[in-house]
């Protein structure tokens, strides 16, 4: 009976021993991929779903800026880390919404509003469009 218990115990070994090395020589996973980059449109044209999630954005930007704005004043000595901090949560804010990040919501906020064509895709999103003499 002990020689079976230990051909057991020597066959259980070696099996983990097997897994173990299996799991060691496995890759590791892939890396996660890159976020997509905001390339501004050729035709220069804010599609309407573009600027409706831009809206929901701009929400979510303005409660990290008077949170930011707010430690910013009470720790002044900390505005540089406090900054880089801003801009990492404004990007990750604008890409839950489903803007392509920080890129793509400057683009909606300041040089969309330029093109007239644009005025339909803001109107259908419940956005006035302020335009620029540029």
């Amino acid at each position: 009976m002990n020689r079976r218990l230990v051909l057991a115990l020597v066959a259980t070994s070696m099996a983990l021993a097997a897994c173990n090395k299996e799991e060691e020589a496995a890759p590791p996973p892939p890396p996660p991929p890159k976020p997509k980059e905001f390339a501004t449109p050729t035709d220069g044209l804010l599609q309407p779903e573009r600027a409706a999630r831009w809206r929901q954005a701009d929400s979510l930007v303005r409660l990290i800026d008077s949170t930011f704005s707010e430690s910013i004043k009470a720790s002044p000595d900390r505005a540089g880390e406090l900054t880089q901090q801003q801009n990492t949560a404004r990007d990750l804010a604008v890409r839950k919404a489903g803007l392509l990040g920080w890129k793509e919501y400057r683009w909606i906020l300041e040089e969309a509003p330029r093109n007239p064509a644009n005025a339909a895709a803001f109107e259908a999103a419940g956005l006035s469009m302020a335009t620029t003499g540029k």
